[in-house]
Formats: structure tokens, sequence, C-alpha cells
């Protein structure tokens, strides 16, 4: 999952927002450099990926859009289904509106940026100053997103990315049975994230 679905999963938690929207950069035991809480969001962070991509609709996603992605089509489903919920959003999430939610959500972290490691901060300023929230739920705005994930994986990996041919891939394989597909996906990974975080074995996941 990308970071719209890591944000709407943490709810209204502020511990548990930071902790996920840095999960990426923390390694090892979050609980030896974080408090608790904040560590708590962290593990969230790392059961949302393990969830999402072992869940049936992100492996048919993923076969789906292979043909034109190749070995990127993990990353792909992970922004195709930020696109899907960012797109549906009032539906998906009727308490706000995509708008005011990710204003919202980027000034609680904003307000957290210096309990960051660098590499999110950095990523925090990219996303606010792009607007690439609210930019997800347009096929133009996840394309922008795509074609700046292209450059860095390029440049880090030395070889060609093939994020910009996301909706092509998609368009192919058939984007509304998709975009359903993630719609039952979703209601189920919210109840199931609901329920992780008030268990009391989420710190020892």
């Amino acid at each position: 999952m990308n970071y719209l679905a890591h944000l709407v999963l943490s709810e209204e938690n502020s511990d548990l927002r930071l902790g996920n929207f840095i999960g990426d950069a923390v390694k090892g035991d979050p609980f030896k450099a974080y408090a608790v809480p904040i560590a708590n969001g962290v593990v969230l962070h790392r059961w949302i990926d393990s969830y999402a991509d072992s869940a049936p609709e992100a492996r048919v996603a993923r076969a789906a859009i292979r043909p034109k992605l190749g070995r990127f089509s993990g990353v792909g489903v992970d922004l195709l289904f930020d696109h899907f919920l960012a797109k549906n959003f009032t539906q998906l999430h009727p308490q706000a509106s995509l708008r005011s939610f990710a204003d919202g959500a980027q000034a609680g972290l904003q307000e957290r940026a210096i309990e960051m490691p660098d590499r999110s901060k950095r990523f925090l300023e990219a996303m606010v100053t792009h607007d690439w929230l609210v930019g997800y739920g347009t096929r133009n705005g996840m394309i922008d997103v795509c074609r700046a994930m292209d450059v860095r994986l390029e440049q880090r990996l030395k070889v060609a990315s093939p994020l910009h041919r996301l909706f092509a891939a998609a368009d192919e394989a058939g984007f509304e049975a998709l975009e359903s597909a993630f719609a039952q996906f979703w209601s189920r990974i919210q109840a199931e994230a609901r329920s992780f975080v008030q268990s009391e074995t989420l710190h020892a996941f």
C-alpha cells in the first residue's frame, strides 16, 4: 500500500500516523528507537504492507499488470490501489473529503517533522509541495507521481522503470474489474487494521 492508504488506516491517532508514515525509513526494532506509541505505528505500517501483499486482490492485480510492468508490478499495484482510494474517497472514507483529509494529515505530520528521519522529512516536504495525496485521485496526477518514481528507481537500480505505463497496464488488464476488487479489499483491510490496532499483540508483530 502507498502513503494515502497508510495515513487513512492510522485513523486520527497522531502517534500511529507518525510511525506509520516513517515506517519505510525505520529498520530493525522500532521500539529501540522510538517511544511505544510511535513504534506501534511502524509496526502497523509493516502489518499493512504484509496484509496487502498477501491479499488475493493484490496478487491478481500484480499478475494482471505484470505484462507491461514486469518486476515493478508490485510497486504498480501499491500506486494503483492508492489511486482507487483517492478517486473514490468520498465513498470509501465518508468521514471527510480527500482535500480536507489530506490537509489535516499533512498539517499533523508537519507539526511532528522534527521527530522524523531525514528521508521521511524530505518526502513529506515533496508530498506537500506537489500535493501528491490529492493528485493520486486523477490519472494525470498519479502519472506525475509515477514519473517521479521512475527517475528515483532508475538512479538507484540503474535499470529502466516502466511505472509511467501504469494506466496502460491497468486498462489492458481491465480497469473497472481491478477497481471493483479494490473496493472489496479496502472494506476488509479497514476492519482488520482496526482489530489489529486494538489487539494486545500489536507491539509484538
